[in-house]
């Protein structure tokens, strides 16, 4: 007999009002029934919350739903990765905003916008690396 998972075994009780049970489900049935579904409406809230913070300069706030954003889309929208490569653009943070395209580079390589970013990344190689001949002066 092949072993359970753990998660699939019935753990859980669901009572009614009276305290009666109705039934036992598992650990991976109760987190589906009780998970937030994060639908498009959902990231479009988030979204506008994060343009709203970017608008009043509570950066903070506004990189991590930014962030947040990117990450639940494993990094496959660029609306999300352009503002905030925009934001650490308008902070003076380089490096964040190298990371974060190498990152989207990765993920989009196969996708047209895929150019976008190569095009962003040569501009920030090209502000921020040395000139050639700048570091071995004769």
């Amino acid at each position: 007999m092949p072993e359970l998972n753990p998660q699939d075994v019935p753990v859980i009780l669901i009572r009614d009002a009276q305290g009666n049970t109705i039934e036992k489900i598992s650990m991976r049935e109760w987190r589906k029934r009780k998970a937030i579904q994060q639908d498009e409406s959902f990231q479009i809230k988030l979204y506008r919350q994060a343009l709203t913070y970017y608008g009043d300069q509570d950066f903070d706030k506004a990189e991590d739903l930014f962030l947040y954003l990117c990450e639940i889309n494993d990094y496959g929208d660029y609306s999300y990765i352009e503002r905030l490569a925009n934001l650490y653009r308008g902070q003076n943070r380089p490096d964040k905003e190298r990371g974060l395209l190498l990152i989207a580079y990765r993920k989009l390589r196969e996708d047209p916008v895929a150019q976008r970013i190569d095009k962003r990344l040569a501009g920030l190689d090209a502000a921020f690396l040395p000139k050639r001949g700048t570091l071995y002066q004769e």
